[in-house]
């Protein structure tokens, strides 16, 4: 008897919460996580009616962008793998040794809701804007695209694009409910100094094609260094000419395609990858990684319209590690490779080295590794949104 009442007195307590005005419920809501926000729309229908309304998400996003956190949620995302793996900032922050491969995966937060993701070759991650990734299911001949917001686990498919392509390079632009995807041939071997370029619309639900101008006949677009949207523009490392394919959207069809300067002292070719800090605009590369003197340099952009780098770090790895990092990794004999910026903290960045991915504070000089038996080459910085974004229904 005691033991029943005991379960209908817990009962009443989870369930009762008529004598709690809505004004406090809200201020209890808004200091939970974001992703069990969502799970809490279940509760009842008074916590689905304030959760739903839109005051709640401009007050949830107003509270994490004024409080006294540095920075928003963000992780590793592996772009291209024979499993879905993330790495969750939470780990990287606290240094966690990471045992086993299984290990990498970050509780509830995964792709396996994709429909694609069921099958032996996993889900490619394109590109990421506004807190919702692009996604793929090959890396050639991409036809079905799927965009998707990995928190609410919320997804659609677009229409397949008009062209089969064997190779593209792909952008994505999600602002203000709205979102585009825009992909080109990643090489050019001409005669012709323009291209077929194809542009997804969530405002038309159709994919639009148009020739616009290409800056050089024989480029190459380094399809391992992510996509970068910064300044309204759409920004690719090229191979070749080793230069940077810009792309506005929203002129683009009158200006075409664009060239944009790296740094005059760049010397890498392949070890190098474009990436936003903290709001600036940043050219990683590593130089020199088989023989010789290893060096790491960071460029920042420092005037977008000139074109102007300015070098901020140049670090030679042979007098650089300290002896607690060499009783685990050799510091000489390993390939070593760039793979992200911290998109929070300026003197941390990711490489590959020794098998391990690793982190590097270029101001103290200090290595950690975040997870050994490591081999990717591919990995995105995913900064989630304050307020998860949510996908429109599709119309087509």
């Amino acid at each position: 008897m005691a033991e029943t009442s005991q379960k209908a007195l817990q009962q009443q307590i989870l369930i009762d919460d008529s004598n709690i005005p809505d004004w406090l419920l809200t201020e209890i809501l808004q200091r939970l996580p974001v992703k069990h926000i969502f799970k809490f729309k279940c509760v009842s229908k008074r916590w689905f009616i304030l959760i739903s309304d839109p005051f709640f998400a401009r007050l949830y996003s107003t509270r994490i962008n004024t409080s006294l956190s540095t920075s928003q949620p963000w992780n590793l995302l592996f772009r291209y793998l024979y499993e879905v793996r993330i790495v969750p900032s939470s780990m990287i922050d606290t240094r966690i040794a990471l045992k086993q491969s299984q290990d990498f995966s970050s509780p509830g937060l995964s792709l396996n809701f994709l429909p694609y993701s069921k099958h032996d070759c996993p889900i490619k991650i394109l590109a990421s804007s506004n807190g919702l990734l692009l996604c793929c299911e090959t890396f050639y001949w991409q036809k079905n695209y799927y965009i998707c917001n990995p928190l609410i686990q919320q997804w659609i498919a677009l229409p397949k694009p008009p062209k089969a392509i064997k190779s593209v390079a792909v952008g994505f632009i999600c602002k203000d409910g709205h979102y585009e995807v825009i992909r080109f041939p990643t090489a050019n071997y001409g005669p012709s100094n323009t291209l077929r370029l194809e542009t997804f619309s969530s405002e038309t639900g159709k994919w639009h094609c148009s020739i616009v101008n290409c800056p050089v006949l024989d480029y190459y677009i380094k399809t391992d260094s992510p996509v970068v949207h910064y300044n309204g523009s759409l920004h690719w490392l090229e191979f070749r000419h080793s230069k940077i394919i810009t792309y506005d959207p929203h002129n683009g069809t009158n200006t075409g395609l664009r060239l944009m300067n790296l740094p005059d002292d760049k010397q890498s070719e392949h070890l190098s990858l474009l990436g936003v800090s903290r709001g600036r605009f940043r050219y990683f590369e590593v130089t020199d990684t088989c023989f010789g003197p290893r060096d790491l340099r960071v460029w920042v952009l420092s005037d977008y319209d000139a074109q102007r780098w300015c070098l901020e770090y140049r670090i030679k790895f042979s007098g650089s590690w300290i002896d607690e990092v060499n009783e685990f990794i050799p510091k000489d004999n390993f390939y070593i490779f760039p793979l992200a910026l911290h998109p929070h903290e300026f003197d941390i960045v990711y490489l590959g080295y020794g098998g391990c991915l690793v982190s590097y504070n270029l101001g103290t000089r200090k290595l950690d590794v975040v997870h050994r038996n490591f081999y990717s080459h591919q990995l995105l910085a995913f900064v989630f949104s304050p307020w998860p974004t949510t996908i429109p229904q599709p119309f087509w």
